[in-house]
């Protein structure tokens, strides 16, 4: 359900979605207003809140910056801006060099999405082969999917991490942690008390990097 809010003068866009919860939530997704509540809650009520919050709300959506800008020509890998440089030979083929990513294709977004593949399964199978013996396993199967609103699953009955996609931007310790998280719930299935326990004698400074994952858009 799409709405409308002004914001200090200023109209601003949110969408709104109703189910089975016991409270509303107000996020900021790649630069737009997101809204879950409970079923029956009055647009009133959600302005409100949002109205109570819109100092925070505001500067998260006017900060935001998407991680590939083809109009801007840059694109972040593994926290790094490169140049985006753009020359259709009709490849699709990507190729890093110094600070500039070359795409030889005038599909961008689709050629880079599969390079970007390839290169964070590239890096999680690395890092995940690593530590595995950290949790007592030998093998874990290992998917990448693109995600709106979470950075990782475990699926432990069927022995499978799954990641964002979206991870490929983001530096390599905020990558580490994901990892690291989701390979704790093979432990432990929920956020329990003992879950972190589990993660920080894995990974003792996990709460740096959870910290700074919370100010990082999906």
């Amino acid at each position: 359900m799409k709405q409308n809010i002004i914001l200090n003068n200023k109209e601003y866009p949110y969408t709104v979605t109703f189910k089975k919860m016991r409270s509303i939530i107000v996020k900021v997704r790649a630069g737009q207003l997101i809204v879950s509540a409970p079923y029956y809650t009055s647009i009133e009520t959600i302005d409100s809140l949002i109205q109570k919050n819109k100092e925070k709300l505001i500067k998260s959506m006017e900060s935001y910056k998407p991680y590939l800008s083809v109009e801007d020509h840059y694109v972040y890998i593994f926290g790094k801006k490169y140049e985006l440089v753009i020359r259709d030979l009709g490849k699709k083929i990507c190729r890093i060099h110094d600070d500039k990513l070359y795409v030889y294709s005038r599909n961008v977004e689709g050629t880079f999405e599969q390079f970007a593949k390839e290169l964070l399964y590239q890096y999680l199978n690395e890092k995940i082969e690593a530590s595995l013996p950290l949790f007592s396993k030998n093998h874990v199967k290992i998917e990448i999917k693109k995600y709106k609103g979470r950075w990782g699953s475990c699926f432990y009955k069927m022995n499978k991490v799954s990641f964002n996609l979206s991870l490929i931007h983001l530096k390599k310790e905020l990558i580490d942690y994901v990892i690291m998280h989701e390979l704790t719930h093979f432990i432990e299935a929920n956020h329990s008390k003992r879950f972190y326990h589990e993660l920080a004698m894995r990974m003792p400074d996990y709460l740096i990097r959870q910290n700074a994952l919370k100010e990082t858009h999906v």
